[in-house]
C-alpha cells in the first residue's frame, strides 16, 4: 500500500510537467475539457467494479455543485498561469498552500477555536506563501499573473476540499470525484467547437494532434487523476488519515523533479525554501507527530511480541 501511495504522489506531481506539454497543442479549456472526459469514462467501470451507487443522496447536492465549480475554476487556472512561468513552481504553489488555507477556513466553518500547534502552523504557511510567490525580494510580486493566478488556484482548490468533505459525508469520494471530474467537461466543452483565428475549430486540432499529446493526456486522465486518486483514498481508508495523509507532502517533490527532467525547468530558491516551510506548516497542522509516535509504538509491540528465536521466521 505504501508503494503504491509514493506511486499515486508520482502521478500528482506529473501532472504539472504533461499539463505544459500539452498546452502546446490547445487551449486550457480544451485540455481541461478532454482529460476530464477521459477521466469521467474511466470511473463508470471502476465504480460498478466496486459496486458503488451513482445515486446521488439529497444532502449532497449542494456541497457537489459547490465543489464542481471550485474545480471547474481551479482547472482553468492551473492550465491557463502555465504561459506566465514555469510548471514546477505552480505545482508547488497549489499543492502546498491549499491545505493551509483550507484547514484555516474550516476552523472558521465550524466556528471552532485554533489550537496553539494550528496557529503557528498557519503562522509558518503565510512565512512559506510570502515565500513562494517572492514576496520578500519583489514586493510586487503578488500582482504578477503567475503568482495572482495561482494563488487564486490554490483558494479555489481549499474550498474544493472543504466542499468535497462535506459531500463524502453523504456520497462516497470517489463517486464525488466522477461527478466533479464529470460537470467540469461538461462545463469546457464548448470549447472544442470554438474557431481560431484560422477558423479552425479546438475539435478539429486536437483530432489531428501527434503521439505526445494523446500519450501525455491519456497519462494525465488515466495515471495521474484515475489511478492516483482512487490509490490516495484508498490509502487513507488503510492506513488512516494521519499516516495516508502524510503522502501528498511528496507531491510538490515530485512536481519539481519532472518538471526538470521533461521542461529542464531549475527550480528558484524562494520556491524550494517555500516548498519546504509550507510542508513543515502543514505538518504543524496535522501534528504528524501521532505518525511517529504510534509508529514507534508498534515498533516496540512487535519488538516485544516477537518470538526469541528468529529462525521460524526465516525459514517460512
Amino acid at each position: 500500500m505504501r508503494f503504491l501511495l509514493v506511486l499515486a504522489m508520482m502521478g500528482w506531481g506529473l501532472v504539472w510537467a504533461l499539463s505544459k506539454v500539452l498546452l502546446e497543442y490547445a487551449s486550457p479549456a480544451q485540455v481541461a475539457c478532454i482529460r476530464f472526459l477521459i477521466v469521467s469514462i474511466c470511473f463508470v467501470p471502476l465504480l460498478s467494479v466496486l459496486k458503488i451507487s451513482f445515486k446521488i443522496p439529497r444532502k449532497a447536492f449542494l456541497p457537489l455543485a459547490f465543489s464542481a465549480i471550485c474545480h471547474t475554476a481551479y482547472s482553468y487556472a492551473m492550465y491557463a498561469g502555465m504561459e506566465f512561468g514555469d510548471a514546477g513552481s505552480a505545482g508547488v504553489i497549489t499543492e502546498v498552500l491549499p491545505p493551509i488555507i483550507a484547514a484555516f477556513l474550516w476552523s472558521v466553518w465550524r466556528g471552532q477555536t485554533l489550537l496553539r500547534r494550528e496557529k503557528w502552523g498557519l503562522a509558518l504557511g503565510i512565512v512559506a506563501g510570502a515565500f513562494l510567490i517572492n514576496l520578500f525580494g519583489n514586493s510586487s510580486a503578488i500582482l504578477h499573473p503567475f503568482n495572482a493566478i495561482y494563488l487564486f488556484a490554490s483558494l479555489a482548490w481549499a474550498f474544493l476540499m472543504i466542499g468535497s468533505r462535506l459531500a463524502s459525508e453523504n456520497l462516497n469520494p470517489l463517486c464525488v470525484n466522477f461527478y466533479i471530474c464529470l460537470i467540469s467537461a461538461v462545463a469546457f466543452l464548448p470549447s472544442l467547437f470554438m474557431l481560431d483565428s484560422s477558423g479552425v475549430s479546438g475539435i478539429e486540432k486536437i483530432l489531428e494532434a501527434d503521439f505526445i499529446f494523446w500519450g501525455s493526456i491519456i497519462v494525465a486522465a488515466v495515471f495521474c487523476t484515475v489511478f492516483s486518486t482512487s490509490v490516495f483514498y484508498h490509502g487513507l481508508f488503510v492506513l488512516g488519515v494521519t499516516q495516508g495523509g502524510i503522502y501528498a507532502l511528496l507531491t510538490p517533490v515530485f512536481a519539481l523533479i519532472f518538471a526538470f527532467v521533461i521542461l529542464g525547468e531549475i527550480p528558484q530558491y524562494w520556491i524550494v525554501i517555500g516548498g519546504v516551510l509550507a510542508v513543515g506548516s502543514v505538518c504543524v497542522i496535522n501534528d504528524f507527530r501521532i505518525f511517529y509516535k504510534k509508529s514507534r509504538k508498534n515498533s516496540q509491540n512487535i519488538a516485544r511480541d516477537k518470538p526469541k528465536s528468529s529462525t521460524s521466521d526465516s525459514s517460512k
